[in-house]
């Protein structure tokens, strides 16, 4: 499996938009199943996956019904972890992923689809996607695992917001299934993917460190010896980087929790005005960042004019817009960033959490440490058919409840993750 979070290649992406549909091979499928967990322990270091009878006795229990999987998205490789879940629920699953991590190679595009996985671009009414999710839905034959947060922003204890047009398309599968069958019902199955450190990362700490230290040429001889007092002194030096690059002189009594939302909404008005957009009222940082990738999306794979003159300008365009996606990247996985989201939880997982952000921004590379266990929790499932009445009276009212139901469950189940281990690990 691919990783979720690709990089933007303006030469690489076909114009207009392709759409990718599943083409499942079961030998491919088999195969990859077999090996997976062999790639989970080399590529990703995840030597142990931990799911309890309880929990896969209650997957099991729902086989042969209609099911849309909705787990957390926090480190980028968990539909690594569902491909092998699948492995031991006994079947495959459809996956529905964003069109660029199919275009980031060759080998993606051909494997991919073979896998079960199907496309969708955001920004646009990308019908072939949405009809595909609406007939895998109804004819209920494979589940279908869909990744409501969207995007990863590699926050290990983080939730961001669920997106309700994924349970919007959840009830229109089910509407479409009962029309030839007036019981037909379909579950949304809420899942917490989480990673725990298996071993003491004091050493991994202070490698991590001194590597951000040296590439931020902080100076040595009154280095603090305490971590976190360093990671808060790393977290300032970037910070105060980013806001001499943009010319911002942060007030002296500001926090830096403030100085980190003042320069986000910077950020996010700057980009707005470059490409035009105009957020909503009450509109929430991570719903304008979504609006900003909608709209670099559409530009990017808008169908070319007909005119030579008017498809060059499109093209300069498309380029132009192209060039954004590695700030609006950035500005993503920082999104839910926020001075104390180490020490209001002091875990492992936490630390390693914003080192692993802040080596990929100053050292442009995304380390993966171990070994690691991934935690899979499984909360109650939701029976869209209980909810059809409802539905049928107020479609926007029933769409939202049910979005903050398994979003709520999906959070609730991150935190006891985080309890067990702690528990484990003699922190509480």
């Amino acid at each position: 499996m691919p990783d979720s979070a690709a990089v933007y290649d303006p030469q690489a992406r076909p114009k207009p938009h392709s759409f990718y549909a599943p083409r499942p091979n079961s030998l491919i499928i088999s195969l990859v199943q077999r090996t997976i967990r062999g790639n989970l322990r080399r590529k990703l270091q995840v030597t142990q996956i931990d799911i309890s009878d309880g929990d896969l006795a209650r997957l099991r229990a729902l086989r042969g019904q209609r099911c849309l999987l909705t787990p957390s998205h926090s480190g980028g490789y968990e539909p690594h972890v569902m491909m092998y879940l699948s492995h031991l629920v006994g079947g495959w699953f459809h996956f529905v992923a964003a069109l660029e991590v199919f275009e980031q190679s060759p080998l993606n595009r051909w494997l991919m689809p073979r896998l079960g996985c199907y496309s969708i671009l955001r920004g646009m009414v990308d019908r072939q996607s949405f009809s595909t999710t609406r007939k895998i839905l109804a004819e209920g034959k494979r589940w279908l695992v869909i990744f409501p947060e969207g995007e990863a922003i590699g926050q290990n204890s983080m939730l961001v917001p669920f997106q309700q047009g994924v349970f919007q398309l959840a009830f229109k599968g089910l509407e479409d299934a009962r029309e030839s069958d007036a019981t037909a019902d379909l579950h949304c199955v809420p899942l917490a993917i989480k990673y725990v450190y298996l071993q003491d990362m004091t050493n991994e700490m202070a490698t991590s460190l001194t590597r951000i230290e040296r590439q931020l040429a902080l100076p040595t001889d009154n280095c603090p010896p305490d971590v976190h007092a360093r990671l808060r002194r790393i977290s300032e030096a970037v910070l105060a980087a980013n806001e001499k690059a943009q010319g911002i002189k942060p007030s002296t009594d500001s926090t830096m929790d403030e100085r980190i939302q003042h320069i986000k909404r910077l950020t996010i008005e700057k980009l707005e005005r470059q490409l035009g957009v105009t957020p909503l009222d009450r509109q929430q940082p991570l719903d304008r960042i979504r609006a900003l990738f909608n709209t670099v999306d559409r530009i990017v794979h808008e169908d070319p004019p007909t005119s030579p003159y008017e498809q060059q300008l499109s093209n300069e365009r498309a380029r132009t817009a192209g060039t954004l996606y590695e700030e609006l990247w950035r500005l993503l996985k920082f999104v839910a960033v926020y001075d104390g989201y180490v020490s209001e939880a002091m875990t492992v997982e936490r630390f390693m959490d914003i080192l692993g952000l802040l080596e990929h921004e100053v050292l442009n590379k995304r380390r993966v440490w171990g070994p690691r266990k991934a935690v899979i929790r499984v909360g109650e499932p939701v029976n869209l058919a209980e909810q059809w009445g409802a539905y049928s009276s107020n479609r926007r009212q029933a769409v939202a409840e049910v979005t903050t139901n398994v979003e709520g469950q999906v959070r609730d189940l991150l935190s006891k993750i985080g309890l067990e281990f702690e528990t484990e690990m003699g922190t509480t």
